[in-house]
């Protein structure tokens, strides 16, 4: 990873627009261990699958499936979006389909169905970005959805990292959100330079992502 996040089991990226959060969130999941499990809360299942697999220099070629390339374990995929344009696909072996970003109820359904049939298999949990979340619900109501999702995600040794568009939010729900997580990366974008750094638990001077 070009930034050496800490070795924890639960991360926050902050970061606007094109500053590369996604590209730390998805390096994440990818140099863990264990199959990746993606909280898709902005693309549906196969734009969410092919973004992880660009990010990681992971595409599959033309004799590929979408389900799998090669060694590279299949993407697991909890989609927020499709049910929230009026389709209702059923769920599948590699994806679960929440009613709605705005129902947090079913979010936190679909991931604990996942994380309840991973036969002891590892996984590492990502929310690509928590931003939409709260455009539907107000701050002490995501907070204590990622309360319980990080707690139970590391109490089966699955670690998790979370994405937040912090120029999206004011600051203080950005903080009521940090208490949560055991590291924070941040990212930037300067001019055409992305760049980031760890801001807790030992910050580290910006380097060009």
């Amino acid at each position: 990873m070009t930034v050496p996040v800490p070795e924890t089991d639960a991360v926050l990226v902050e970061g606007s627009a094109l500053s590369g959060r996604r590209r730390v969130v998805h390096e994440f999941l990818h140099e863990r261990d264990g199959t990746p499990l993606v909280v898709s809360t902005r693309q549906p299942v196969e734009s969410a699958r092919r973004t992880h697999r660009r990010v990681v220099g992971r595409e599959p070629g033309a004799d590929e499936t979408p389900e799998g390339s090669g060694d590279e374990p299949t993407p697991l995929v909890v989609d927020c979006v499709t049910g929230a344009v009026g389709r209702s696909p059923s769920d599948g072996p590699h994806t679960k389909y929440a009613q709605h970003p705005s129902n947090l109820t079913s979010v936190g359904t679909k991931f604990t169905e996942f994380l309840e049939a991973r036969d002891d298999g590892a996984l590492t949990v990502g929310i690509d970005t928590v931003s939409p979340l709260l455009m539907y619900a107000d701050a002490s109501a995501v907070f204590r959805f990622l309360h319980v999702m990080v707690r139970k995600a590391t109490a089966s040794d699955c670690p998790v990292v979370v994405g937040i568009d912090d120029a999206a939010h004011h600051d203080r729900v950005v903080a009521q959100l940090g208490p949560l997580f055991e590291a924070i990366v941040e990212t930037r974008r300067t001019k055409d330079v992305r760049e980031v750094r760890v801001a807790r638990p030992e910050p580290t001077e910006w380097r060009e992502l």
